[in-house]
C-alpha cells in the first residue's frame, strides 16, 4: 500500500534534481566564462539602447530618427545572420567572438570621442550603429552555439535559462546606469564604459580552453552549408514554429522598446533616470521568470512556455501603451518581463537542444533571419509614431502581433502541445531530410 505524502516526496525529489542540474551547469568552468562574457556585454547592450534612444531623441527631437537608428543597427541581422552562422560552423567560434568584442570596443570609443569633442552628428550614430550591428549579430549565434557545445544536451535548458536570467538582471542595471551617466556626466561616459566592458569580455573569451565538437569533420562548400541549413529547418515543425513566433515578436512586439524613451518624455513626462527605471522594470520581471524556468520548468512544457509567454508579453505591451500613469506603466513592464524571459529562454533552448552539433551555428544563424525582422518592425512603428504618436503606434503594433501570433499557434500546433527535445540528434541524412526532435 503506497504511503501517504508520496506526491510531496516526488516534488522534493524533482526540486533536488533541478538543483543538481543547476549545480552541474555552474561546475562547468568553460560555461562560467562564457556566462561572464555574456553578462558584461548584455549590460552594455541594455545601457547602450537606453542612452542612444534618449540621446538621439534629445539631439533630433524626432521619434522617427530614433526608429531609423534602430532599423540601421538591426538590419545586419537580416543581411548577414545566416552567413555568420555558417562561418561559425566552419572556423573558430572563439576567434569570431573575440574579434567581435574588439570591434564593438572600437565603435564605442569612436562615438565617445565624438561626443566628448562636441563633434557628434546624427549620421555618425547611424554609421556606428550599422557597424556595431554587424558584430552584435555575430554574438547571438556564436556565443549561444558555444554554450551548446560545452554543456551536456540534457542541461542546455538550465544553462540557457541562467544566461537569459543574467541578461534580464543586467537589463535592470544597464538602463539605470545609462540614465545616471547620461544625466550626470554625458553620453561619452556611457560609451567609454562600454569600451572597458567589451575589452574585458574579449579577454575572458580569449582565455577559454575551447575545442569545438565539429573540429576535423569534412566541410562542404559554403553555399551547400546554407542549403543544408534551409532543408534542416524546413524538416522540423518545431523549428518552423519557433522561427515564426520569433519573426512575429521581433516585427511587432519588441520594437516597442524604441518608443519607451519617447513615451517617457512626452506622455509620462519623466527624466532619463526614471526612463531607465521603466526599462529596468521589465528586467526585474525577467529575472524572476528566469529563476523559475531554470529551477522548475518541466521539459515537456518548453514549447508552451515559449508560445504563451510571448502572448503575455504582447498583452502587457498593449496595456502599457495606453497607460498615462508612471507606476501603472512600471507594473505592466514588470509583468511583461515574465513573458520576455519565457520567449527568450525557450527560443534559444529549443533551437540549440534540437539541432545536431554540426548544425547549431547554422540553425541559430537562420534564427537570426527571424530576429532580423526587428529593424522592419522599428521602421513600421517609427512611421506610425510620426503620423499617430508613439502611444497609438505601440498599441496598433501590439494588437497586430496578438492577431498574427494566434494564427501561428493554429498553423504550428506543436507550440501549444507536449514536446520533448531529443537528447541526441542524428546527423543530416543524405537526402537532406531530418527529423529534428519530433515526437
Amino acid at each position: 500500500m503506497p504511503q501517504q505524502g508520496a506526491p510531496g516526496e516526488a516534488g522534493r525529489s524533482g526540486a533536488a534534481r533541478a538543483s543538481s542540474s543547476l549545480g552541474a551547469v555552474l561546475a562547468n568552468a568553460t560555461f562560467r566564462r562564457l556566462w561572464l562574457a555574456g553578462a558584461l556585454t548584455s549590460a552594455m547592450r541594455w545601457l547602450d539602447l537606453l542612452v542612444l534612444g534618449v540621446f538621439i531623441y534629445d539631439l533630433t527631437g524626432s521619434p522617427g530618427s530614433v526608429a531609423l537608428y534602430f532599423f540601421v543597427r538591426m538590419i545586419p541581422r537580416v543581411l548577414f545572420g545566416i552567413v555568420i552562422g555558417t562561418v561559425a560552423d566552419r572556423i573558430s567560434r572563439q576567434t569570431m567572438l573575440v574579434a567581435g568584442f574588439f570591434a564593438l570596443a572600437a565603435v564605442s570609443t569612436a562615438l565617445g570621442a565624438l561626443v566628448l569633442t562636441d563633434l557628434i552628428e546624427y549620421w555618425h550614430l547611424l554609421v556606428g550603429g550599422f557597424v556595431a550591428g554587424i558584430f552584435w549579430s555575430s554574438e547571438f549565434p556564436v556565443r549561444r552555439a558555444m554554450i551548446g557545445d560545452v554543456v551536456e544536451p540534457a542541461l542546455v535548458g538550465r544553462a540557457v535559462a541562467l544566461d537569459i536570467g543574467t541578461s534580464a538582471f543586467t537589463r535592470m542595471l544597464g538602463p539605470v546606469l545609462g540614465g545616471v551617466l547620461l544625466e550626470g556626466i554625458g553620453a561619452q561616459a556611457a560609451f567609454f564604459l562600454e569600451t572597458a566592458a567589451f575589452l574585458g569580455a574579449a579577454a575572458v573569451v580569449a582565455s577559454l580552453r575551447y575545442a569545438p565538437p565539429t573540429a576535423g569533420r569534412p566541410r562542404s562548400s559554403p553555399l551547400r552549408d546554407v542549403a543544408d541549413a534551409a532543408r534542416y529547418v524546413r524538416a522540423s515543425q518545431l523549428l518552423m514554429g519557433v522561427f515564426a513566433v520569433s519573426f512575429v515578436m521581433n516585427l511587432l512586439a519588441f520594437p516597442y522598446m524604441t518608443m519607451v524613451p519617447v513615451i517617457g518624455r512626452e506622455t509620462l513626462e519623466i527624466d532619463a533616470v526614471r526612463i531607465g527605471l521603466l526599462t529596468s522594470a521589465e528586467g526585474l520581471g525577467a529575472v524572476l521568470g528566469s529563476a523559475f524556468i531554470a529551477a522548475r520548468a518541466p521539459e515537456g512544457s518548453y514549447a508552451r512556455i515559449y508560445y504563451f509567454g510571448s502572448m503575455l508579453f504582447l498583452v502587457c505591451v498593449l496595456l502599457f501603451s495606453r497607460s498615462q500613469t508612471y507606476m501603472v506603466s512600471l507594473g505592466l513592464l514588470w509583468l511583461a518581463g515574465f513573458g520576455m524571459t519565457s520567449f527568450a529562454t525557450m527560443q534559444t533552448t529549443l533551437v540549440v537542444a534540437s539541432a545536431a552539433p554540426e548544425m547549431r551555428g547554422r540553425a541559430l544563424g537562420a534564427l537570426s533571419l527571424s530576429i532580423g525582422s526587428n529593424p522592419l518592425g522599428a521602421l513600421h512603428i517609427g512611421v506610425m509614431a510620426g503620423l499617430l504618436g508613439a502611444p497609438l503606434a505601440t498599441t496598433i503594433s501590439a494588437a497586430e502581433g496578438l492577431v498574427v501570433l494566434a494564427l501561428v499557434g493554429v498553423a504550428w500546433p506543436v507550440l501549444r502541445g507536449e514536446f520533448r527535445v531529443a537528447p541526441e540528434q542524428a546527423p543530416l541524412a543524405a537526402g537532406g531530410e531530418e527529423t529534428v526532435g519530433r515526437r
